[in-house]
């Protein structure tokens, strides 16, 4: 028999808030036929809930000028950063009363903060998400940022039961669109000047991934 590694936490006070659908894939998860996922390779990484004190880690890295070449960032200072991170410390899912999420990627052997990722979640409803994600640049082309994206990717199909998981990234940015596709996604078009970086509109591609072609590979 197959056992299913979602679990979905409802309680008396959230059931009411949980959309037809999710309720819907609750019911389904508990079937002798969802999927099971493959033993997961040994990752050199983890995602974990942010702490006040990482405000100061993300001020810098957003200072970095190869994160800043293809990135939106905002002007943001430290303590407004700290305020930020203080309304996601916890990020379990799924909670449907919350549609943003923040971890940060952390290696393992020495528990050193290497950058964070993002989730945006679209529509409980119609189970779709967003995620972001960026590394300091002492840790680009190691592959740490896709075992990070696959860290993320396991927690929204298997934890949060989403169907739909979105990415955009800089035409630009060919290092953030070969992870994509390494991990699967694919390309549904360009966004033709859609963010503004560093005082000029840059086109960013779309992706996508369909819980389907997760579950296929996985």
């Amino acid at each position: 028999m197959v056992e299913t590694h979602l679990r979905l936490r409802i309680t008396h006070r959230n059931f009411l808030k949980i959309p037809p659908g999710v309720v819907y894939w609750s019911m389904v998860s508990s079937l002798s036929w969802f999927p099971q996922p493959l033993r997961r390779p040994a990752f050199r990484v983890r995602l974990r809930d942010p702490r006040p004190s990482d405000s100061v880690l993300l001020h810098a890295w957003r200072k970095e000028e190869a994160l800043r070449a293809h990135q939106p960032f905002a002007p943001l200072t430290a303590e407004q950063i700290r305020t930020d991170l203080e309304k996601h410390l916890v990020n379990d899912l799924p909670n449907y009363g919350k549609d943003r999420y923040q971890w940060i990627v952390e290696r393992i052997e020495d528990r050193t903060a290497m950058g964070w990722v993002t989730v945006s979640v679209r529509s409980w409803e119609h189970q779709i998400a967003e995620i972001g994600y960026s590394l300091a640049t002492a840790f680009h082309r190691q592959g740490f940022g896709s075992e990070a994206v696959e860290l993320v990717l396991y927690k929204l199909f298997y934890e949060a039961g989403m169907y739909r998981v979105e990415a955009k990234c800089s035409v630009e940015n060919e290092a953030s669109y070969r992870l994509l596709e390494k991990a699967g996604f694919r390309r549904d078009g360009i966004l033709r000047s859609y963010f503004n970086i560093q005082s000029r509109r840059v086109d960013h591609f779309l992706y996508s991934l369909l819980r389907t072609e997760y579950f296929a590979s996985h």
